[in-house]
Formats: C-alpha cells, sequence, structure tokens
C-alpha cells in the first residue's frame, strides 16, 4: 500500500464501526487470509486493489470467502 502512504511496520487505526465505501481503505479478510486493499464497489462487482504495483487486484466473486473486517482510518509511521 505504498502508493496510499501506508509502509511495512505501520500501525493502522481500524474502525469497524464504519461501513466501507467505494474508494476506502480497508482491512478485508479474503480465502482466509487478511489483506489491506482500496475498496472498488462499481456496478455490484466488488475488487480490492493494491496500492504497490507489485500485487495485482481480486477480483471477489460471490461464492469467495470474503469479509470487510474494518475501515482503515489512519496510519501512524515509526520515526526512525
Amino acid at each position: 500500500m505504498t502508493e496510499a502512504g501506508i509502509y511495512e511496520g505501520d500501525q493502522l487505526v481500524v474502525d469497524r464501526s464504519l461501513e466501507a465505501k467505494h474508494g476506502d481503505i480497508v482491512i478485508a479478510s479474503y480465502k482466509g487470509k487478511f489483506l489491506v486493499r482500496r475498496l472498488s464497489n462499481q456496478r455490484g462487482q466488488i475488487r480490492l486493489l493494491p496500492e504497490n504495483p507489485i500485487y495485482p487486484p481480486l477480483r471477489v466473486k460471490e461464492a469467495d470467502d470474503f469479509e470487510i473486517w474494518g475501515v482503515v482510518t489512519n496510519s501512524i509511521h515509526k520515526l526512525c
């Protein structure tokens, strides 16, 4: 998620009470793994978009084991 300003070792503040909407950065459970991705929900098609070019976008299918766990509201960077 480097292009969103989130780096390895950062701490994320996650609000589980918010309903995720298109464009939010979310923590998602996808096929048994937790991921940090930008949520895309257009025309009923849900995709999880990385903000790092080394990872592919993921298209969520109805049969997939998928749940949005929470919405990222802030990230905390460790200082050197």
